[in-house]
C-alpha cells in the first residue's frame, strides 16, 4: 500500500524556513563581523570622515648674530602643488602660471603637467599677491598651502656656520642641522567636525592645539668681522687658487668665535647650485700638519718645564744637523741652509726666524713622554665640541709610538701631528688668554618665545673644560717672543698699524701617496693683538687663516695667509675700537 507524501504546502514552508534561517545566519555573521571584529576600525574610519584635522605649522626659530641682528629668519609664503589627473585645462594653466610665477620655466610646467603624477610641487615661497592671482584663475587641480621658508635678510652670511634648510623643513648643515630639534619647534593641530556634504557643523565643538614655535638662537658671530673674513678668504682663494681655505677669528678672553669662514663657499638659498666640496666647513674639518705655527707652543712647554729660557743661546748647526741615538741616526735641515744657515740663536730668535734645528733640540730635551703630555694638554687629538657637524679630531699618534728620532725631532717643527684650524687657533688663544685654554663657543643664547615671555634654554654642552695650560708668566713670555716674529721674523710684512701683534707663520709639505710632496703645501698664519704686556685680555682677538694646496703666487704662509690675517685683524681691532699705541722701532739686527 502506497503512502502519500507530505502536502506541497508543508514542503514549501520548510524550504522557505530553511532559506530564511540561512539568510538570518549570514546576516548575523555579517553583523558580528562588522560590529565586533571590524567595529573599531570602522568607527575610526567614520571619525576620520566626520572630523577633519589640519596641521598648524610651527615657525622655525630665527638665528641672530652677537649684536642681535637677524641672520636667518622664517618667512611665510605659499607652496603651489598640482594634481595633473584632476586638471581640466593644462594648456591654460601652463601659460597663466608662467606669467604669474616668472621664476618657473614654462617648459618645466608643461613637463610637470604631462607626467600624470599627483602631488607635483611647482613652486615654493610665493607671495600673497602671487597666491591670490593663482586663486583667481579658478583652475581645477591646483593647491596652495601656507608654509614658512628660510630667509636671509642680510644675504648669505656665514653659510658654513648657519647651514641651510632642506625642502622638507629639516636642517641640512651647520647649526640648522645640529640645533634642528630646537629651531624647528612643534606643529599644532586644529580639528573640525563636518557633515555629509563636507560643510562644517557649526554647533559642534572642535579642538585647537596651537603650535610651539621654534627657539631662537643668538651666536657669538659678529657680522661685520664675519664679512671681512669671508672677503679675505675669498680673495686668497682667487689669488692663490688653492684646494681650500679656512679662517677663524676668536675672542681670547671668552673663547667666542667671532668669525668663521671656509672657501669654496655656497649660497644656502639655492640648493640646486650646491657643490658637495663647497659644503665642507674647513675651519673644523680640515686636518693638516701645522708646521711652524706649532713651534711657539712647544718652545713654551720646554720653558715651562725649566728646560730652557727665552734668552738661552742654542747652536743651530748652520742649517743641517745629524743626531744619533745608539746606532740609529737622523739628519734634519732648516730652510736657512741654502744661505749658510743659522749659528747661535736665542730661543726667541729661533721662534722669530722659525729655525727647525733649534726646535728639534728642545723636543729632545722634553723627551717623548713629556712632549706627548704637553700636546694632549693643549687639547690636540680630539674634537673640541664646537656644535657643528663633521668636526675633525686631528691626528696624534699613540704615546708608545713617540721616540727620540721620530716625534721628539718632528713634532716641535709641526710634523708627525695633524690638527684642525679650530684646535690650532684655540691653543694660541690660550696663550693670549694668559695661559687659560677655553672651549670654543659659538652659541651665546637660546630662548623660546611664549605667552609668558621669553624663556632661556640650556646651551649646547662643551666637549672640553677650562684648562690652565701655561702659567700666566709663561704665557706672557711666549706672547712676547712671538711679537719678534712680527718685527724681525717671518711675519714682519704682516705687522699691524698701531697695534703690537704676536704671530707665527707656518708652511708644510703635504703627504701624497705616503711621501712629502714639494708640490703640495699648506700655508698658514696665526696672529693676535694687542700683544703688549699691559694689554687687556678682553681686547685681544686671535685670527688664523690656513690655505690648503695653493697653486699660484706662492705657497709659504707669509705669502698666502699672512696678508689676509693682517687685513682681517686690522679691520677687526679698529671695528671694535681697540685703542692704538705708539709702536717702538724694531731693533736693527746684523746678518747671521
Amino acid at each position: 500500500m502506497n503512502h502519500p507524501g507530505p502536502p506541497p504546502r508543508i514542503w514549501r514552508a520548510a524550504l522557505l524556513l530553511a532559506i530564511f534561517v540561512g539568510l538570518f545566519g549570514v546576516l548575523g555573521f555579517r553583523l558580528h563581523h562588522l560590529q565586533v571584529e571590524e567595529g573599531p576600525a570602522l568607527r575610526e574610519r567614520g571619525e576620520r570622515q566626520r572630523v577633519r584635522t589640519w596641521v598648524l605649522p610651527a615657525s622655525r626659530g630665527a638665528i641672530y648674530d652677537g649684536s642681535g641682528a637677524p641672520i636667518a629668519v622664517s618667512q611665510a609664503g605659499w607652496t603651489l602643488a598640482a594634481d595633473p589627473s584632476f586638471m581640466d585645462d593644462r594648456l591654460r594653466a601652463t601659460i597663466e602660471l608662467a606669467r604669474i610665477i616668472p621664476e618657473v620655466d614654462r617648459d618645466a610646467l608643461r613637463r610637470q603637467f604631462e607626467s600624470g603624477k599627483n602631488g607635483r610641487t611647482l613652486a615654493r615661497g610665493l607671495s600673497d599677491e602671487q597666491a591670490q592671482a593663482v586663486r583667481a584663475l579658478k583652475l581645477a587641480g591646483l593647491t596652495l598651502t601656507r608654509e614658512a621658508s628660510r630667509a636671509w635678510p642680510g644675504g648669505a652670511i656665514a653659510p658654513h656656520v648657519i647651514g641651510f634648510v632642506n625642502a622638507d623643513g629639516k636642517g641640512g648643515g651647520g647649526l640648522e642641522q645640529t640645533l634642528d630639534a630646537r629651531l624647528a619647534g612643534t606643529p599644532g593641530r586644529e580639528t573640525l567636525q563636518i557633515d555629509a556634504l563636507g560643510k562644517p557643523v557649526l554647533d559642534a565643538s572642535g579642538e585647537t592645539v596651537p603650535p610651539i614655535h621654534g627657539a631662537n638662537v643668538q651666536l657669538t658671530i659678529e657680522v661685520a668681522i664675519q664679512e671681512e673674513l669671508e672677503a679675505a678668504v675669498a680673495e686668497a682663494g682667487a689669488k692663490h687658487r688653492p684646494k681650500g681655505v679656512a679662517g677663524l677669528v676668536v675672542r681670547a678672553l671668552t673663547g667666542e668665535i667671532v668669525a668663521m669662514a671656509s672657501y669654496p663657499t655656497f649660497d644656502p638659498t639655492d640648493r640646486a647650485s650646491f657643490n658637495p666640496d663647497a659644503l665642507n666647513n674647513r675651519a673644523v674639518q680640515m686636518v693638516f700638519e701645522p708646521g711652524s705655527t706649532f713651534k711657539p707652543l712647544i718652545a713654551g712647554a720646554a720653558e715651562a718645564e725649566g728646560l730652557t729660557s727665552w734668552n738661552e743661546s742654542i747652536f743651530c748647526e748652520r742649517g743641517r744637523w745629524t743626531h744619533r741615538v745608539g746606532k740609529a741616526a737622523r739628519t734634519i735641515s732648516d730652510h736657512s741652509v741654502t744661505h749658510g744657515g743659522h749659528g747661535n740663536l736665542t730661543v726667541t730668535e729661533g721662534i722669530a726666524l722659525s729655525d727647525n734645528i733649534l726646535m728639534a733640540k728642545l723636543g729632545l730635551r722634553l723627551g717623548p713622554e713629556r712632549l706627548y703630555d704637553w700636546v694632549r694638554k693643549m687639547n690636540f687629538g680630539h674634537k673640541l665640541g664646537v656644535c657643528l657637524p663633521g668636526e675633525g679630531a686631528g691626528i696624534v699618534n699613540p704615546k708608545d709610538k713617540w721616540n727620540q728620532l721620530g716625534a721628539c725631532m718632528s713634532v716641535p717643527m709641526g710634523h708627525e701631528i695633524a690638527v684642525t684650524p679650530i684646535q690650532l687657533v684655540m691653543a694660541h688663544a690660550a696663550i693670549a688668554n694668559r695661559g687659560m685654554w677655553l672651549p670654543p663657543r659659538l652659541v651665546k643664547r637660546i630662548w623660546q618665545e611664549g605667552a609668558a615671555g621669553a624663556k632661556d634654554l640650556p646651551l649646547p654642552p662643551d666637549a672640553g673644560e677650562r684648562t690652565i695650560v701655561f702659567a700666566p708668566e709663561d704665557a706672557a713670555q711666549i706672547e712676547q717672543a712671538m711679537t719678534h716674529t712680527m718685527t724681525e721674523g717671518t711675519g714682519k710684512k704682516a705687522d699691524l698699524d698701531g697695534y703690537i701683534a704676536a704671530g707665527k707663520t707656518g708652511t708644510t709639505m703635504k703627504l701624497v701617496n705616503g711621501r712629502y710632496s714639494d708640490q703640495s703645501h699648506v700655508g698658514s698664519f696665526v696672529c693676535w693683538a694687542p700683544a703688549q704686556a699691559d694689554a687687556p685680555v678682553d681686547q685681544k682677538l686671535v685670527c688664523l687663516i690656513a690655505v690648503d694646496e695653493p697653486s699660484q703666487n706662492g705657497h709659504y704662509g707669509a705669502e698666502v695667509a699672512a696678508p689676509y690675517v693682517q687685513r682681517v685683524l686690522q679691520f677687526s681691532l679698529e671695528h671694535t675700537r681697540v685703542p692704538k699705541v705708539d709702536k717702538p722701532e724694531p731693533p736693527k739686527k746684523g746678518k747671521r
